[in-house]
Formats: structure tokens, sequence, C-alpha cells
């Protein structure tokens, strides 16, 4: 079996819970829009999907809200209502701090820049991930190969000496496409094993 090298970590789902209904809720409370409204309005737009692709910045996204349901709303106050929509999953973290000195980690995520800036940064495992793919960054989302390329080609590993985990199956299963160990996280008991499977080694 080849030797794993580089593990790469998610974001949303992996090292951070998600919840979307305090951001929904936030965006309601400044505007003249029901949640329901808000997530019709946004869940797998094109306005969504250009802001988490960094074409179109929170300042400009909350002046398109502005004209679409009278949102009136800062950058900061959208930065907090990023903040709320997420939990740190101290279980990963566990993982990491033992995974580290032996592996390089990397960091690869669908994130619009607001949170990355307000909230990944500020993680207390951040300095551990030599490098980052982000979906701002790159201008594209994990639907398209290229954010697995950039993650592969800044590990300086091939495809088979590389891990990604995703919470997602879709994204787990389209980096084993390339060649990349995929694995799709639902628990920390479970991605323990799966590591250990690739015979990592978890000390």
């Amino acid at each position: 079996m080849t030797l794993i090298k580089t593990i790469t970590f998610d974001f949303g789902g992996v090292l951070y819970t998600y919840d979307e209904l305090p951001l929904i809720t936030g965006l309601a409370e400044h505007s003249d829009a029901t949640p329901a409204q808000i997530t019709q309005a946004l869940s797998g737009s094109k306005l969504d999907r250009a802001h988490f692709r960094g074409e179109l910045k929170a300042d400009a996204l909350l002046e398109t809200l502005r004209d679409q349901i009278n949102l009136k709303m800062t950058v900061e106050e959208l930065a907090d209502a990023y903040a709320r929509c997420v939990t740190p999953n101290e279980d990963v973290f566990g993982i990491i701090e033992r995974l580290h000195q032996n592996y390089n980690l990397q960091l690869y995520s669908d994130t619009p820049e607001l949170l990355y800036d307000h909230v990944m940064t500020e993680m207390p495992v951040f300095d551990y991930f030599s490098a980052k793919t982000l979906s701002f960054e790159i201008g594209e989302l994990k639907d398209s190969e290229a954010g697995y390329l950039d993650m592969i080609e800044k590990s300086r590993h091939a495809p088979g000496e590389i891990v990604f985990i995703d919470d997602r199956e879709e994204y787990a299963l389209k980096a084993m496409g390339l060649g990349v160990n995929g694995i799709q996280y639902s628990s920390t008991d479970q991605l323990t094993e799966d590591l250990k499977a690739l015979n990592v080694e978890i000390s």
C-alpha cells in the first residue's frame, strides 16, 4: 500500500459543524424578507455560488440583496452571522494535533472570503495546515476538478499519497476519481478507523 504523506481536511462539516439557520435568520432580521424567502434567494443560486467563488465580494453581495429584499446589513454584521453558523469540532482538532508532526496537512474548502478571514484563520489548528485551497481564491467550487488539482499540486505528492476528508460523499468520490484517497466524514470514530485502514499513524 502506498505511504500516505498528505492529509487534507474540509472545513464545514468536518473541522466545524455548519448550520445555516443563524445566517438565514440574521439576514431576515435585517430585511423585508422571511427566512423562507432568504433561503430560496440564496440556496444553490448563482448569487451564492458567485460569492463563494470570490466573484462577488461581501459588500457587493449585500448591495445586491439590498436591491432584492431591502437588506440593511453591514459587512461586519454579515461576518458575525457567518460566525454564528459554525461550531468547532474539538474531536477532529484532537486528531489533527496527533497527525501534524508526521504528516503534511492541508485545508480545502468552499468558503466565502469573509468566513475565512473571521473564523477559519482563528482556528486553533490553523497553523498546522501547510497549504490552503479556497474557493474564493481559485474561483471554482468543489464540483469542478480545479480545486482538487490545486490541492494535489500544493501537496507536492502523488495523488495516491494524499487523503482528502469531506462530509459530502460526492466530493470524496470526486477526489477518488483523480487518484486521491477520499474519506467521507461522519464521525470521529469512523474517521479514525478509515485513516488506520490507510496505514495512517495516529499516535
